[in-house]
């Protein structure tokens, strides 16, 4: 027995003696690269002649990625609205459990001209931190029906939310929105039914 752990110490031994320190340091920063690929967040689509005033007003989220700010919440909208100069205003409800109302206010603009779909949204603006801040980009929509939203700093953070003008969205639409979704490396399985009961 001893023979065998001495016989595998000194193949070891001799095997971390073939391997120089760059060979090593290399290979970590193979790994770290492998590692930042796999959370990168997937490239959002641009729609050009997104219409920023035409998605305007009240949505009801019907599925999610729920992220931890959400947890716990239903019957959850966002109402949006022009404030000037280039800001909308974000009004996100929701009914938290033992039916206590929740909401929160901010606010998201446009990030460049030349990319109208891709806005940043802050809340708790006057804490002077980003912390409160996020990417709200709007993969598709035709602003009647339906919209479908992404946000990601990190693959492990990332959120999606199907949206509906309505309490809800037909399975048909819902599945294609899916399918996008797939299409652009998100998985839809994480997403999750949202209670639409209330009365507002």
């Amino acid at each position: 027995m001893r023979l065998i752990l001495l016989l595998a110490l000194f193949a070891i031994f001799k095997y971390s003696q073939s391997i120089s320190l760059s060979d090593i340091l290399k290979d970590l920063r193979d790994k770290i690269e492998e590692l930042k690929k796999s959370q990168a967040c997937p490239e959002s689509p641009l729609i050009p002649n997104f219409d920023l005033k035409a998605y305007l007003g009240k949505w009801y989220e019907i599925e999610r990625i729920t992220p931890i700010y959400e947890q716990g919440l239903k019957c959850v909208t966002a109402e949006y609205a022009d404030k000037g100069n280039g800001i909308v205003s974000v009004k996100n409800s929701g009914v938290l459990p033992f039916n206590l109302p929740l909401s929160i206010n901010g606010e998201a603009r446009v990030k460049n001209a030349s990319a109208p779909n891709f806005l940043t949204v802050q809340f708790f603006k006057d804490l002077n931190t980003d912390l409160f801040q996020g990417n709200y980009h709007v993969w598709k929509t035709d602003y009647t029906k339906y919209a479908l939203v992404y946000t990601c700093k990190t693959k492990s953070t990332e959120t999606a939310w199907i949206l509906s003008r309505n309490k809800t969205l037909d399975s048909t639409t819902v599945a294609e929105l899916k399918q996008f979704l797939n299409n652009r490396g998100v998985n839809s399985k994480k997403l999750t039914a949202v209670t639409q009961n209330c009365k507002n």
